[in-house]
């Protein structure tokens, strides 16, 4: 019989777990990269391992291929990346619509004279009603359709309140936590 020693300490998950695939913000040329992962919207600071290539903002990075240093505050992106921030989110949207259909399909109301629409900027009480009357019992299908239907830009009115919600953690309610890292 073999003796058994103490037992070995569990492996602690942390919040980029499953994270396989990142954005670049900002490259800078000390070959620092600031960019955001694409499943939880982390801001990450990242080492790249090949110093020759700059990295245009926008660009997927797979995690697995370089050194993510850790995750940082939106205080602490440069300007660059603070400035890149809504569009490289709204890309992040654009290319996994599920998680944008699955809010415009699944968001209620929040108080009795609030719809979840209305944390979105530019669209009221009147708007809401009408795009939950639109979206009927089925939904909408595509994005494009959703877009064409309620005249919006659906990727680009969520991609600036989660952007919101990066730079200030605290706004509630947090569609980021709901929506993006439950």
């Amino acid at each position: 019989m073999q003796p058994r020693g103490p037992a070995a300490p569990a492996a602690e998950s942390g919040p980029l777990d499953g994270e396989t695939h990142g954005r670049v913000l900002d490259h800078q040329p000390s070959g620092m990269i600031q960019g955001i992962s694409e499943k939880g919207l982390y801001l990450l600071r990242i080492r790249s391992s090949v110093s020759s290539t700059t990295h245009l903002p926008g660009t997927i990075l797979e995690l697995e291929n370089v050194n993510v240093l850790g995750m940082t505050r939106h205080r602490d992106l440069s300007v660059m990346a603070q400035s890149e921030l809504q569009e490289v989110v709204k890309g992040i949207l654009s290319d996994h619509p599920e998680v944008c259909l699955s809010f415009f399909n699944r968001a209620g109301n929040l108080t009795l004279k609030m719809h979840a629409f209305q944390l979105l900027d530019g669209i009221g009480k009147s708007k809401a009603l009408s795009m939950v009357e639109t979206r009927g019992r089925t939904g909408w299908e595509t994005i494009a359709s959703l877009d064409e239907v309620c005249q919006i830009d659906a990727a680009d009115l969520l991609a600036n309140r989660l952007c919101q919600e990066i730079a200030d953690p605290h706004m509630t309610p947090n569609l980021l936590d709901l929506l993006i890292r439950a």
